[in-house]
């Protein structure tokens, strides 16, 4: 009886991968349906950068976000990087890649690339961690303050200049294009 047993097993893990990869292919975002080894290392470092100390379940619904927001041919590599290679997040890259992939976040990478991990928080597009959000707007508020006044910047405070909106006019910004709010996991929210 085990010996039936398995193969049946086996064969139901192989039509939930199927469906995961369809879910995520299927949506006319692209035709491939095979990651590469560059796609799995952008994911991981993703992961590994953006919150590292995050759950399985964040890191799955952070993964899922890149998969559902890929253009039509576009590779992961592709979407998270937005051909700058890897780096802070910034007006072009959609997230941050600047950590190198731990071998934790490679393996959550690769389940949900084999559709072994799949999403809760269906149609979710992007994501970002409000408290994160206001703090380093707060940031940037003070260092074009410190600029204006022509004092010197901390790398930190540089590195922030950009950020020109707290939660609350991300989440209008946002809303105005359209977008809808799916769902919070571990403090960070997603939106379609």
């Amino acid at each position: 009886m085990s010996k039936i047993i398995f193969p049946l097993c086996a064969s139901a893990v192989t039509v939930l991968a199927a469906a995961a990869i369809v879910t995520a292919f299927g949506s006319g975002s692209t035709t491939e349906d095979t990651a590469t080894s560059q796609d799995v290392e952008a994911m991981g470092r993703m992961l590994a950068s953006e919150n590292p100390g995050g759950t399985k379940r964040l890191w799955v619904e952070q993964c899922w976000t890149q998969l559902r927001s890929r253009k039509k041919q576009q590779s992961l590599y592709q979407r998270i990087t937005a051909g700058q290679g890897w780096g802070a997040q910034n007006s072009k890259r959609p997230v941050s890649t600047d950590k190198p992939a731990t071998s934790i976040a490679l393996m959550i990478a690769r389940l949900v690339l084999l559709g072994a991990e799949l999403s809760q928080l269906s149609g979710a597009r992007k994501f970002f961690e409000p408290a994160q959000q206001d703090q380093a707007f707060r940031v940037a508020i003070q260092a074009r303050a410190k600029l204006a006044l022509g004092e010197s910047l901390t790398a930190q405070e540089r590195r922030l200049l950009g950020y020109q909106s707290d939660a609350a006019g991300i989440r209008l910004k946002w809303s105005s294009e359209g977008s809808r709010y799916i769902g919070t996991v571990e403090g960070v929210e997603f939106w379609t």
